[in-house]
C-alpha cells in the first residue's frame, strides 16, 4: 500500500540540516486535537514520544515543524481504519509552498524552499502506535507524518520493507487515535489542499479531525 506526499511530482535534493543538528535526547510533544467539527469546546490531548536515536533526522524534522507551527490547524486528512491515519499539510498554504513543495517560476521563492530528507536507516518496527513520515521515493521525506493504527511492520502492508522509517511513538492518548473521524478515508486532493490550505479543508472536507495545537514539552 503506497503512502504518497505531492512530492512525488517533484525532484528530490538531499539535506543534511536536520542530521547534523540532531541530538540524541528524546523529547514530547503534545498534540491539541479536536476530533468533532461541531464541538469545538471539546479538545482531547495526543502525546508523542520522539525519539531521535531511532531516526535522528526525521526526529529533527518533526521537532522543527512544531515549534514553527506548521502543524498547528493541520487536519488528520488521511484516515484509514485497520491502516494508518495521516496529517502533515498545514492551514497556512505560505508554510506549504516553503516545505512542501517550489514555486519554480519565482526564483526567490525557489532559494527559501526547504529540501526533502535524505533516507535514514530503519531501527524499529512500523508497530502500532509509532509514527513515521511518508513519502514518495527515494530521499523524499517532507512534513507529511502516519501513525500506525495497527502493527503495519509485515504483513498485509509491508511498510518495513517499503523503507518507512519510525521516529515516534504514542505514549499518552491511543484511545484518542481511534476516534479520528475517518469518513473521507483517502478522497483529500493533497496538492489542492497544500495550495489553498485551511480554505480548501473546511469548504470541501468540513468535518476532519484537526490539530489545533502543537508543543515541545519542556521538563
Amino acid at each position: 500500500v503506497s503512502l504518497l506526499t505531492i512530492g512525488s511530482c517533484l525532484p528530490s535534493f538531499i539535506a543534511n540540516a536536520e542530521e547534523s543538528s540532531a541530538t540524541e535526547q528524546t523529547f514530547t510533544v503534545v498534540f491539541t486535537i479536536q476530533l468533532d467539527s461541531s464541538k469545538p469546546e471539546e479538545l482531547s490531548e495526543l502525546e508523542i514520544e520522539c525519539h531521535p536515536d531511532w531516526a535522528p533526522g526525521a526526529a529533527a524534522r518533526f521537532r522543527e515543524l512544531v515549534e514553527l507551527g506548521f502543524y498547528k490547524d493541520s487536519p488528520f486528512f488521511r484516515v484509514l481504519p485497520g491502516f494508518i491515519a495521516q496529517f502533515g499539510i498545514s492551514a497556512d498554504p505560505s508554510f506549504n509552498k516553503q516545505w512542501m513543495y517550489c514555486d519554480t517560476s519565482d526564483a526567490e521563492a525557489v532559494k527559501l524552499c526547504k529540501q526533502p530528507l535524505p533516507d535514514e536507516p530503519r531501527k524499529v518496527p512500523n508497530k502500532k502506535g509509532t509514527l513515521s513520515f511518508a513519502s514518495s521515493g527515494k530521499n523524499s521525506r517532507r512534513t507529511q507524518v502516519f501513525i500506525n493504527l495497527v502493527d503495519n511492520s509485515g504483513l498485509p502492508n509491508f511498510l518495513d520493507g517499503q523503507g518507512f522509517v519510525p521516529f515516534a511513538r504514542i505514549v499518552r492518548g491511543e484511545d484518542i487515535v481511534k476516534k479520528l473521524n475517518d469518513e473521507y478515508k483517502g478522497n483529500v486532493n493533497q496538492g489542492k489542499a497544500a495550495y489553498y490550505g485551511k480554505e480548501y479543508f473546511e469548504k470541501v472536507f468540513p468535518r476532519l479531525s484537526v490539530i489545533r495545537d502543537a508543543k515541545i514539552l519542556w521538563e
